[in-house]
């Protein structure tokens, strides 16, 4: 093979496999969580061509490791754990599988929801040890409450697409939305706020930045509705987990459906795991079939142009602004 790629993680497909020998790369899986120490470790001694990131955090270690590197691409949407600027500065692009996921996280955010509202895993965990609660079980209703989306990307639209036959009403709060983006079915608010103070349920899909870090605090818990359901498919870092702590365990809000943690994977002695309105998943969102074959596939190609030369998916690329690559 002339090109080698390293998967920080397990093993593409067999469809991204197919199509990286094809291309005459030949792929290195590391299946467990490695250290970004162990990672450089493996990206010296291999000199990988490429990198698609599935797990682990790419720092500047990594990147520095392989004087081969051209491209790093994520196998899947969020590039928090990737550093852009070491690669800026080395002129790597950086890609993410843009839409490859977007369903499947959507789904996700959708059935916590009403994991949450109608507490399912509770109540499963309770008939399977010899418990019958009919009768205390107080579920709630999601037909024609409210739903706040913050972050209004291609999850978000399709989480408002999937909520319709709800007939809730729905609000959009994403400050980098371009104002003359139409939405037929939900109403844009212009403050974070807005959402807190408005929404039976608020679903988070938008990316860790400086900015977002830690974006819904013990304030904001304490402007939610007591009866509020909060959903993170997103990154962990999204939220103050001590807060929501706090807030699940003295009812300022209702409950949680988390798919993303601040540590991850997270600790097994991990507060808000012992809470019964939480509802958790080990960020799973794009875990399903047809979202891992479309993100191996889009990373294995995204690299594959750089090395070979061709025209590139600039919309797909986190750091254009910084680099001349069109």
């Amino acid at each position: 093979m002339r090109y080698k790629l390293l998967v920080t993680g397990p093993a593409l497909t067999a469809e991204a496999t197919a199509i990286a020998a094809r291309r005459g790369a030949a792929l290195i899986a590391n299946a467990h969580h490695a250290s970004p120490q162990e990672l450089a470790e493996i990206a010296a001694r291999e000199q990988p061509d490429g990198i698609i990131v599935r797990q682990g955090k790419i720092d500047d270690q990594v990147i520095g490791a392989s004087a081969k590197l051209k491209a790093i691409a994520k196998h899947g949407v969020g590039y928090d754990n990737i550093d852009v600027d070491a690669a800026d500065r080395r002129s790597i692009p950086v890609f993410v599988a843009r839409g490859a996921n977007s369903q499947s996280v959507a789904e996700l955010a959708f059935a916590l929801m009403f994991a949450v509202a109608r507490e399912i895993p509770r109540l499963d965990a309770r008939i399977k040890t010899g418990h019958w609660d009919k009768a205390t079980t107080r579920g709630a209703q999601l037909f024609g409450r409210s739903l706040g989306v913050v972050g209004f990307g291609e999850i978000g639209r399709i989480l408002v697409g999937l909520v319709q036959p709800l007939q809730m009403k729905v609000r959009i709060f994403d400050p980098y939305m371009p104002d003359d983006t139409e939405i037929a079915v939900a109403e844009r608010v212009g403050s974070l706020d807005e959402i807190l103070t408005a929404s039976d349920v608020i679903s988070l899909h938008c990316p860790l930045t400086p900015q977002t870090r830690n974006m819904i605090g013990r304030d904001q818990f304490a402007r939610m509705r007591r009866d509020a359901i909060l959903i993170n498919t997103a990154r962990g870092g999204l939220i103050d987990e001590t807060a929501l702590f706090d807030a699940l365990r003295d009812g300022v809000i209702a409950g949680a459906g988390l798919d993303s943690f601040a540590e991850e994977p997270a600790r097994p002695d991990l507060p808000l795991l012992t809470l019964p309105n939480v509802v958790v998943t080990p960020h799973a969102g794009a875990s399903t079939q047809a979202a891992r074959d479309a993100m191996g596939v889009l990373a294995v190609n995204h690299i594959m142009d750089v090395l070979e030369g061709k025209t590139l998916d600039r919309r797909a690329m986190v750091n254009k602004k910084q680099l001349d690559v069109a």
